[in-house]
């Protein structure tokens, strides 16, 4: 019979007592808290490193835009705006510093031989428009103003699908009825089109009338007017020269010598047509606007010049003054002999018509 007590036992174990064990996972537990912690601080010390990177790197992106505009370098300004904007594309002061580089650029893109208008726009109007799904009141108006610019400068190259200049300007208005940049597109889009001076006329007064963005408004009107070179637009011509002059404002000198080219120069071989355009102000307002204009000009329109004595003395004889404008006429011709010639023959014709009253 098996006797159970015959059956070996094994060899006792050691066992580790509980406060053993329990020290030994305290101190693991201690080490992995200690790396984990020494993970999370590295970590955070390479994002807040990030953050001072991109921090840094975005805050240069915006001072070098401020910079840029205003040294009236739009396109560089665009660029550092947009990187900005790009960076922290929720930072409101990049977007809308964005917006307004863009319309800088568009008030004063000029066509290149490597860029066209349409490049320019093509690359502005995305902007515009992302600016315009949040934009109210005033600030909608001006984007819409120039998105409709932007959409000219689009045609003018020949572009004719999805160009909508008259669409973008009625919302613009619908916003904001005096607002001067979509009154001056207007009223440079009417000109362009072939369209009467007085309705380009509407908006150029409601735009100034505003009281903002004058200088702009100017420009587009003188451009305008320029552009045409008729009779109606030369008058019209005049007349903002000598609002100009009156209200102190500035004009270029590449805007003055267009001006004198267009309403006078062209005419100064005809008399019936240069009395017209002289007698469109009264003779010391005209005299005034012509000194005006030609002030700072070293061709035939300086202070000695044939064409400012020429037309000096024009006016002597719209204004009556028949006596005067002969002395004005035979000085002139006097200076002339044995030199430039240019204006002898209406010089000499002039001579010639008031001596022949003066009998």
């Amino acid at each position: 019979m098996f006797r159970s007590d015959h059956v070996s036992r094994p060899a006792s174990q050691p066992v580790t007592p509980p406060r053993q064990w329990s020290t030994l996972l305290k101190s693991a537990g201690a080490v992995s808290a200690a790396l984990s912690f020494l993970l999370v601080i590295n970590q955070a010390t390479g994002v807040l490193q990030n953050f001072r990177v991109h921090h840094r790197e975005f805050w240069e992106a915006m001072k070098i835009g401020e910079q840029a505009e205003q040294r009236q370098d739009y396109p560089a300004a665009f660029a550092s705006f947009k990187h900005a904007s790009e960076l922290d594309p929720i930072d409101r002061k990049a977007q809308e510093q964005e917006t307004k580089a863009a319309m800088l650029w568009l008030e004063t893109a000029h066509g290149t031989p490597t860029r066209s208008f349409t490049d320019t726009a093509n690359q502005l109007l995305p902007v515009l428009d992302r600016s315009l799904a949040s934009a109210k009141g005033t600030a909608a108006a001006d984007i819409l103003a120039h998105i409709a610019w932007a959409n000219f400068l689009r045609y003018r190259d020949g572009a004719r699908e999805g160009v909508n200049v008259d669409g973008s300007l009625e919302r613009a208005l619908a916003i904001d009825k005096t607002n001067p940049y979509a009154h001056a597109i207007f009223g440079f889009w009417i000109l362009w089109q072939g369209g009467s001076v007085d309705s380009a006329n509407t908006h150029f007064a409601v735009a100034l009338a505003s009281g903002r963005e004058r200088a702009y408004v100017r420009s587009l009107q003188i451009a305008a007017l320029n552009n045409r070179q008729q009779d109606d637009t030369d008058t019209a011509s005049l007349r903002v020269a000598n609002d100009m002059r009156k209200n102190g404002e500035s004009m270029s000198q590449d805007e003055r010598s267009l001006a004198l080219f267009n309403v006078f120069k062209v005419r100064l071989h005809y008399h019936d047509e240069l009395v017209a355009m002289l007698s469109v102000l009264p003779p010391a307002d005209a005299e005034a606007t012509v000194n005006w204009l030609s002030d700072g000009a070293t061709d035939i329109w300086s202070e000695k010049g044939d064409a400012r004595r020429f037309v000096v003395a024009n006016l002597r004889e719209v204004a009556g003054d028949r006596a005067q404008a002969l002395l004005l006429y035979r000085a002139l011709q006097k200076d002339m002999a044995g030199g430039d010639r240019a204006l002898g023959p209406p010089v000499d014709e002039a001579v010639k018509r008031l001596a022949a009253k003066a009998k």
